[in-house]
């Protein structure tokens, strides 16, 4: 009933849900600082039989397996090796700081709007290379034309506007940069969505469905999301915290399942400005 009702106001008010998001995540960050080894706050990713496993991982890194997958999907292949990269809204780090062990970008910048995500950041990922920056999505503290590619995963629909946001994706990446983007959306929004994206200047190179995949990562995954939930999460806010989760018979995997939602990854470049301009006289 707490998680329903949650869900009911947060929806009314795209103001309201960035309010309420950026609170509870800082509440999330400032409550759990001390859980080092919990980074990753996204469904996973798996694919085939089996243990779904796609990318050969250090021994340290297993734990967040599924998770760490999601982000090597969502690169979906693009060399980022030697570039600048940024990811917005990095939330405990974990995707940025395995984009930057494995994936070897020339520097990897994190943002994320919840400060207390950023000091767990700050002090639990340290490399030469790797920062990390207190800032909102619709207002990215990046300079113009200043990254090669932005990454963003299952964070934009927490956002009040998401229209700012890509707006600001296409402000600081430079032309012929990688906009790789994957997150729970509605079906029957998809065809609108693409559309919006290329309407502000992005040539889309692909949309990959990968619910099914998403799906398999939970269910692979559910044991150790339900053992951190018993050891670190007072019971009262225990079903709230499965549910944030997406543990089995929980909302997420539930509409996944039955198609409510989907799970896709946009690969999207922007346009060189010649490119660009020649479009828009097309157009």
């Amino acid at each position: 009933m707490l998680t329903t009702s949650f869900i009911y106001i947060v929806n009314r008010s795209p103001k309201l849900r960035a309010f309420v998001f950026r609170r509870l995540f800082e509440h999330l960050a400032h409550r759990y600082r001390h859980i080092t080894q919990w980074t990753h706050m996204n469904y996973g990713y798996a694919e085939g039989p089996g243990k779904g496993h796609t990318i050969a991982l250090k021994p340290h890194d297993e734990d967040e397996r599924y998770c760490h997958q999601l982000y090597f999907r969502a690169v979906n292949g693009v060399d980022l090796a030697g570039k600048d990269v940024v990811e917005v809204s990095c939330g405990r780090g974990g995707g940025a700081a395995f984009i930057h062990r494995y994936l070897k970008p020339k520097t990897m910048s994190g943002v994320d709007i919840a400060q207390g995500a950023i000091e767990f950041c700050k002090r639990v990922h340290r490399a030469p290379g790797l920062r990390f920056l207190q800032g909102s999505a619709e207002a990215l503290p990046l300079a113009d034309e200043s990254a090669d590619a932005v990454i963003n995963v299952e964070a934009s629909l927490c956002y009040g506007d998401r229209n700012r946001f890509y707006s600001e994706v296409y402000r600081v990446l430079r032309p012929d940069g990688h906009f790789l983007y994957a997150d729970l959306q509605w079906p029957h929004a998809i065809e609108g969505l693409s559309e919006t994206l290329q309407g502000i200047g992005f040539e889309l190179l692909g949309i990959d469905d990968i619910t099914v995949n998403v799906s398999r990562a939970l269910e692979l995954d559910s044991d150790r999301r339900s053992e951190y939930a018993r050891l670190n999460v007072p019971w009262l806010f225990r079903h709230a915290m499965r549910t944030f989760g997406g543990a089995p018979g929980t909302r997420i995997p539930t509409a996944l399942s039955d198609g409510t939602m989907g799970y896709y990854c946009f690969t999207l470049r922007k346009r060189g400005a010649e490119e660009a301009s020649q479009t828009a006289a097309a157009a």
